[in-house]
Parts: structure tokens; sequence; C-alpha cells
């Protein structure tokens, strides 16, 4: 055997911390604990009973559901055999599901309840190359096997384990913002080796935390801080949806120790009702990311939860965990990433990838053991992305201080070019976020005669909160350049995302 595998872990927390929970599953109204040894047996089941159907090494399982139990199980009994899992977003709608069906060349699909509707439209239209459908639910609709069904006859006896760290273990699609989501290849090592720089940057204590995974399991960060949990052998407390009330509840009942929220949730549990009579001394870890939180809502957080904040930075080809801003300098850097995390290495590039000195902004550039394997069917696109030093350059802008902090600036195809002059959108956002009176504000630019493209800022206000475009543009003008300012201001009940969560900021212009 060539290294660790995620189902060598699966074996040896089984062992090693046996009747510990494992998971704690939240959803359905019910509380259910699963024991580590119970997590392990579970997965070689589903494991056996996927392989007696015929999936095997190298083939794909999509997995179309909520924050299920099973759904986490599922995907560690395919990383047993050394099949993949392919996670699909349960937002998407027939279309988006059946592209990824194709283009995953999935040969099986497990589905829910909530999916039942989508994944009836797919099956009818036979586009795919899915050979068993497989429900989680009552009432089995004719074309699928009952998942429980399938498992009732068949031994938790353990499974051979797939025998490499550098096999393929898990097939991730990105986002899909500027286009077609991309499926990122990722290896057994890519993952593990992300929990190691985690658990070690952020002081994870070995079976000892309380994680709470709110956010879904379709998403690579969902899934890393379960891996993350998972990887120390501490418990992870499952939730199916995230009700900012609800969320507080569970912190308090719960004792838990740590989770993950984008800044939009953070500002949902600071505005819970009743925040103050809740019980959260038991909170540690407070994680986020995805987005800029700036300094006034990292203040509030710290200030209300009395934990150590961490503001985390990646994407899904970095398995993702790139860049990490650390407590200490949480309030003294607040509107940077923070610095390359553990194992990974990290410089800024021009266009053509020779290295930019500090101030200056650049394509960001990582080499490490969590660099993906490939794009799925697009070697052209995976050779483009790796430049000859086996540096991964990604279309995220930053800047280096003489710090060495990094601040992000934006995406390569979302800069502003106006009058001549490159415009970074995210340095806008972030003067727009540091209003009293802003909640959410995003800016894009729009064609222009005269000068190319001008500045147009999107921006949601706080309910009860009044402005104009002029005083949104004059605020901005007296805090930054003034060609920088937005020239057209728009005013939205909220702003259009996609089933991730990312602004969908083609439909602003």
């Amino acid at each position: 055997m060539n290294g660790l595998t995620l189902g060598n872990v699966t074996e040896t927390n089984a062992r090693k911390y046996s009747n510990g929970n494992c998971l704690v599953s939240l959803t359905g109204g019910t509380r259910d604990e699963i024991t580590f040894r119970e997590f392990d047996n579970r997965v070689n089941q589903i494991g056996r009973a996927l392989a007696d159907r015929g999936l095997s090494k190298g083939d794909r399982i999509a997995v179309y559901m909520q924050n299920h139990p099973e759904t986490i199980q599922t995907y560690y009994a395919a990383m047993k055999l050394g099949a993949l899992p392919v996670p699909i977003n349960h937002r998407f709608k027939d279309e988006e599901v059946g592209y990824v069906l194709r283009d995953s060349s999935a040969s099986f699909c497990l589905f829910d309840e909530e999916a039942r509707e989508t994944i009836s439209t797919v099956a009818t239209r036979d586009e795919t190359e899915i050979d068993e459908y497989l429900y989680l639910g009552s009432d089995v609709p004719d074309f699928a096997d009952g998942f429980d069904a399938i498992l009732e006859d068949t031994s938790t006896d353990r499974i051979d384990i797939v025998p490499d760290r550098l096999d393929d273990a898990a097939l991730m699609y990105t986002s899909g913002t500027t286009g077609k989501p991309k499926g990122c290849v990722l290896t057994h090592d890519n993952i593990l080796q992300n929990s190691v720089n985690t658990v070690y940057s952020c002081n994870f204590e070995e079976n000892e935390d309380r994680f709470l995974v709110v956010t879904p399991l379709f998403h690579i960060a969902a899934v890393a801080l379960f891996n993350n949990t998972f990887y120390c052998g501490s418990t992870t407390y499952l939730m199916n949806d995230f009700n900012p009330d609800r969320v507080m509840e569970v912190i308090d009942a719960e004792d838990i120790t740590g989770s993950f929220f984008v800044p939009m949730m953070s500002r949902a549990l600071l505005d819970a009702d009743g925040f103050d009579d809740y019980d959260i001394d038991s909170f540690e870890h407070y994680m986020t990311g995805a987005a800029p939180s700036g300094k006034e809502l990292k203040e509030e957080i710290i200030d209300a939860f009395d934990a150590n904040l961490y503001e985390v930075f990646g994407q899904t080809e970095m398995a993702p965990v790139t860049c990490l801003l650390d407590p200490e300098n949480a309030l003294e850097k607040p509107d940077s990433i923070g610095k390359p995390i553990t194992n990974v290495t990290v410089k800024v590039v021009d266009a053509d990838r020779e290295e930019v000195e500090p101030g200056e902004v650049g394509r960001i550039a990582y080499r490490g053991p969590t660099a993906f394997r490939e794009y799925l069917g697009m070697p052209e696109k995976t050779d483009e992305v790796f430049d000859d030093e086996g540096y991964f350059v990604s279309s995220d802008l930053v800047r280096r201080d003489e710090d060495g902090f990094l601040y992000f600036v934006g995406r390569y195809d979302d800069m502003i070019v106006s009058g001549g002059e490159n415009i970074y959108p995210a340095e806008i956002e972030e003067v727009l976020h540091e209003h009293e009176s802003i909640s959410e504000a995003a800016v894009v630019g729009v064609p222009d005669e005269e000068w190319t493209e001008r500045v147009k800022a999107a921006v949601v206000l706080h309910d009860g909160e009044s402005m104009t475009s002029e005083v949104v543009m004059d605020y901005v003008g007296s805090r930054i350049a003034d060609f920088k300012k937005p020239r057209e201001v728009e005013f939205y009940e909220e702003l259009p995302r996609n089933p991730t969560g990312k602004i969908l900021k083609e439909n602003l212009s």
C-alpha cells in the first residue's frame, strides 16, 4: 500500500474511537447518534451493496441529496472502493443535473425525496450513462431501486480498500460562475493533505471538538469541514438547512465548538431573536469565507461569540483551502485573506506568468500536495492552468503587502477597464460593505461609449435604511480614487446568486 487513503481513516477511527460519536444527525426533526464503529460498518455495507451492483475502481456515483448521514457515508463507501463520488448541487434543476450526469459519465445516481421530481425528469430523457438509480425515501419510483432495500441483507464486514493515496478519490464540480461547471478530479492525498493543513493551522484538538456542518454537502467547503473533523476523531453535527434561530439553539444545546459560516449567514446569526439569551461559551473556532466580511462584521462576530475568527480562502481545485487569516490578525489585517496555509506555496504572477512585486496586482498561483489532478475530459484546459514549475495558476487576482499578507481584489474575468485604468471590484465592494446602511454590495463593469466600461454598484440596504445613488457615489469617492467610484448605482432587495451562493455578476450588468 502506498500511503494513507480515506478508507484507511474510517477503519483507524473505528478502532481508535470505537464508541465515540462520529456523527450526530439533526435532520428531519430527529437527533441520531452514529459512532465511529457504526459509521465504518455502514460505509462497508453501502460499499458492498454498490460493489455487488457493479461499482468498481474508477467508476462514478452521483449523489444528488440533502445533508443526510447517507450522503457522506456514500461518499466514503465509494472512495473505499476506489470509485469517485460526484456530489451534485441539490439546488440544480433538471438541465444542470443532466449535464453533470453526462459529463461525469456516472453509472449510479443516489437521490432523495427532495430530488425526486428533478431526477424523474432526467431519467425519462435517457441521455445519461446511469445504469441504476437509487432512491432514499418512501414510495420508491418505478425507475429506481430503494436504497434501504439494497442494504437489508448486505454484510457490514470489511471491504478491500483502494490501495494508493495518489488514486482518484472524488469528482467535485466547480460552481460555474463563468460557464458550465468543470469536474475537478481530486486524489486521496489531495483531500487528506487539506485536512492535515487545516487541522494543524487552526489548532483543532484530537477527539475533543464538536463541529457543526450546516452548509450543503455538495459543496467542497462542507465536505472539507466534515473531513477535517473526522480526520482528528471529533464529532460532526449535521443540519440540513440554515435557520439562524435553530443554529443558535444547536450551538447552545450541543456545546458546539466550531463551524463555518459565509458572511451572509454570520449577519443572520447576529440578528437572531434573543441572541444574548443563548449560552455559546463552548464556541471557539469561528470560520468564515467565500465572500469578504469586512472589519465591522468581524468585530461584531468576535465581540458576540468571543471566539477565534479564521478567514479561509481557497477553491475547489485546491481541495480547497489555500490561505488563512489567523485570529491574531483578523482585526489587524481585516481586508486580507491571510497568508498561504501550511504546505501550500503561493506566488503572484502577471499575464506572462512572471512574479510581480509586492503591491502589484496579479493572478495567484499555487503549488502543493492539495492541487487537483485534472479537469475531467479537458486535457488542454488542465495544461493551460498549470505552469512549467507545476503551479496551478488560478483566475483570482490578488496583491501581496510588504508583510506577506495577501488581498483578494477580484476575478481576472471581472476586472473593469475604464479610461485605460484597471479597476478591481473587490476593492470597491470592501468600501461599500463598510457603510453602516449597506448589507450587501457587488460591483461590475458595464459598457460605456466614452470610457469603454464604467463602474456600476449593485447595493442591498439593511432593513429600514435608505440611501440615494448620489450618496453611494460620494461615499466611495471620499474613500478611494475618484476614477474607481461607481458611475451608476442600482438598489436590489437581494442579489442574484448561483446555487452555491456566489453572486451572479453577469446578471447585474
